[in-house]
């Protein structure tokens, strides 16, 4: 559905007036493919070049070098084409709507920019779906950032499109909003191919099939959450919260630091027996025992640091 190849895109900002200038690389010759149907996350610290790929993904800028083939469209010779095949949920979501119009009239005027002159099947359809139903005829400028939320990607979805851009789009919302609009991309949207820019790895990994860690620009990591995790760290931690802890300073990786042991181990049922034996042999009060697996935090640390 998306292939892009060695996509590359650089600015220049003015570090002294009016004198030098700083060659910077937002994104660095990266490659990607992206299946029908699958939500890809893209996630990266702030700065790394998550939102000058959806920018020119969705034809807003120009790449300087390399290719972006959506849908069988080339982001550059078949502009006007990609955007009837896309819906963008834009990082700075608020700036789309206008504020003196009320939902239904925001939704109306987008849909008429679109040449979707008779919309009001569709807009009636999106109402409903994002439950706005009770707001529609109020002014954007009384809705809360949780409507204004939905009313957004209600207007990315006005033209039903195949594929979707979603740039940060549960950020400042409240997590009532966060799960329905979770909810309504999971049960509604699956047949869509999604782009999920985020610097939320929780979020990330909950909603993405597959993720690309950008960083500086170059893509660093890539596949499925669970993919990482047994790349990056293909042992588990096992956590014992006791009254002596120093007693499995004998084991192999392990960590002791106030009343707590941590072992590294990729025998997650043979180190436990070998716990279960010391605890016995010296009749040690176990507060608290626990496996714990790689998170996509760690993961994130892990690529930045490359």
């Amino acid at each position: 559905m998306i292939v892009i190849d060695n996509l590359t895109k650089t600015f220049t900002k003015k570090v002294q007036k009016g004198k030098k200038k700083e060659r910077i690389v937002a994104v660095d010759h990266i490659n990607l493919k992206i299946n029908k149907g699958e939500i890809f996350g893209l996630i990266g610290p702030n700065g790394a070049g998550k939102t000058t790929t959806i920018k020119m993904l969705s034809t807003l800028i120009l790449p300087d070098e390399g290719s972006i083939d959506i849908n069988g469209y080339d982001v550059v010779r078949d502009a006007e084409k990609i955007r009837s095949n896309i819906g963008v949920l834009a990082g700075e979501f608020t700036r789309a709507l206008y504020w003196r119009l009320s939902g239904r009239e925001n939704l109306k005027f987008f849909a008429n920019l679109r040449n979707m002159w008779d919309a009001s099947q569709r807009i009636n359809e999106l109402i409903e779906l994002f439950g706005l139903k009770k707001q529609e005829n109020e002014l954007i400028m009384k809705y809360s950032t949780g409507m204004k939320h939905k009313l957004a990607l209600a207007v990315a979805l006005l033209n039903d499109p195949p594929i979707l851009f979603l740039d940060e789009p549960l950020t400042g919302i409240d997590p009532i909003t966060s799960f329905q609009l979770k909810n309504l991309i999971k049960n509604k949207f699956r047949d869509k191919t999604i782009i999920w820019a985020s610097h939320n790895l929780y979020e990330i990994e909950e909603m993405c099939d597959r993720i690309a860690l950008i960083n500086n620009g170059k893509i660093v990591l890539e596949g499925s959450p669970e993919e990482l995790k047994k790349k990056l760290w293909d042992y588990e931690k096992i956590v014992i919260v006791s009254d002596n802890p120093n007693a499995f300073t004998n084991i192999n990786d392990a960590k002791i630091k106030n009343n707590v042991a941590e072992i590294k181990t990729k025998d997650v049922t043979n180190t436990l027996l070998e716990v279960s034996d010391i605890v016995q042999k010296k009749n040690i009060k176990v507060g608290e025992i626990k496996t714990l697996r790689p998170t996509l935090e760690e993961i994130f640390m892990a690529g930045v640091k490359k």
